[in-house]
């Protein structure tokens, strides 16, 4: 089997770059199709999101224990099959006779982009050192992006021009072409083989999860992206049923707010040296101020404009937040790279997805006003989150033995 070292290592960024936008793809591209698969199946909107959230538990769940496998067994070959598995669950969902076996089907999909998406950030700490790598992983969330700005775009044509089902036979045909383009020129990254020794699994866990700092980094990713998926489950039905617009309109929103979330992104990698906290801090400022504002403007008006630019500003944030964090937790293990790369996905990935879809099921998230109630909750919890970071940072400067927040706090 082909080895991918640093020497040889520029096709295979080129893939793992391009698996990257899969998760935010897989999520994204069908935003616009929401209501025409309610109305397919004949079902509520609520069932109907749930295959947002079904996704998001199989992608958690998945990226939790993951991470160990591809420590011990390595990268290549559990992509492969997992890219091979997507693109059938694929075929499959077109087919669906109804909402609750897509939602079954969104769950393996679930399974599959979190193989693929932490082997592949794995593939970074296995190849790159030092401040190559941090440039690296600074750009994740920039080019994770892609997938929430190009596929909701996609999206909102596809439906309009050929149905729901268009958006599935996308997904299918992207994830082939990385599935033959890593068969012709892909390779296995992983250098040093942790063995699979459950004791030694389970203290890497207790590890990681002891450690104050990456336990509060994962916090902030879970309060970040569901200040994000909130306007996923709901923009749809607030875009097209509410203010009577058309699906090209939610693809153009959520194109938008892809954007907004490369912008913070950006915006990021740009603040570097600064400390967490500092950060943190603007973040969070910004975040309540924004979403206080919204709520004002929703009680006197609520039109496309005022609901897009608001929601804007809010996404820049959290992309910015999820972008600093996450880098942190990739920087904190290094040779237990794909352990700490799911973890932190994981733990993501299947919290948001309980805390978005509880926040959006509670407040019946129907128009502006009820959008910006939820993104108050998440950015006064971001608020809460910088004081514990200052407490943690307090008891360290007294000379409590207590772990760091973050590396750069």
């Amino acid at each position: 089997m082909r080895k991918i070292t640093e020497e040889n290592a520029g096709f295979g960024t080129f893939i793992a770059f391009s698996c990257l936008p899969l998760s935010g793809m897989t999520t994204d591209v069908y935003l616009p199709s929401l209501p025409a698969m309610s109305s397919a199946f004949h079902t509520s909107p609520s069932v109907t999101q749930l295959s947002l959230t079904f996704f998001m538990i199989g992608i958690g769940v998945t990226q939790f224990f993951i991470g160990n496998v591809l420590d011990s067994f390595g990268r290549y070959r559990t992509g492969v099959v997992a890219l091979f598995l997507f693109v059938l669950s694929n075929v499959a969902l077109i087919y669906s006779p109804n909402i609750w076996v897509v939602n079954v089907l969104r769950l393996l999909q679930g399974v599959c982009v979190g193989s693929v998406v932490v082997g592949k950030r794995a593939f970074f700490v296995d190849v790159f050192q030092g401040d190559r790598l941090k440039g690296f992983l600074s750009w994740f969330t920039i080019v994770w992006s892609a997938g929430p700005i190009l596929a909701p775009f996609l999206g909102g044509y596809l439906q309009e021009g050929f149905g729901w089902q268009a958006n599935f036979v996308f997904l299918a045909f992207y994830a082939g072409a990385i599935l033959v383009l890593e068969l012709l020129f892909g390779g296995e990254s992983l250098r040093h083989r942790q063995r699979f020794h459950l004791p030694a699994i389970a203290e890497r866990y207790r590890t990681m999860l002891t450690h104050s700092g990456f336990m509060l980094s994962v916090l902030n990713l879970v309060l970040a992206y569901s200040a994000i998926f909130v306007f996923s489950l709901s923009a749809p039905f607030i875009i097209e049923h509410t203010l009577q617009q058309s699906p090209v309109v939610t693809g153009y929103a959520a194109l938008l707010m892809g954007f907004a979330w490369m912008v913070g992104g950006l915006i990021a990698k740009s603040q570097l040296h600064r400390g967490l906290i500092q950060k943190h801090a603007v973040i969070a400022a910004e975040m309540l101020g924004v979403a206080i504002v919204m709520l004002l403007i929703s009680v006197g008006t609520s039109n496309l404009v005022t609901l897009l630019l608001c929601c804007f500003l809010v996404h820049v944030a959290a992309g910015a937040l999820y972008n600093i964090y996450f880098t942190e937790c990739l920087t904190m293990f290094p040779k237990n790279a794909g352990l700490a790369s799911g973890l932190a996905g994981g733990c993501a990935f299947l919290l948001t997805s309980v805390a978005s879809y509880g926040v959006v099921a509670a407040i019946d998230v129907r128009g502006q006003g009820q959008l910006a109630l939820a993104y108050l909750i998440f950015a006064a919890l971001i608020a809460a989150a910088w004081m514990m970071g200052r407490m943690i940072m307090a008891r360290r400067w007294a000379g409590t033995p207590v772990e760091a927040p973050a590396k750069g706090a």
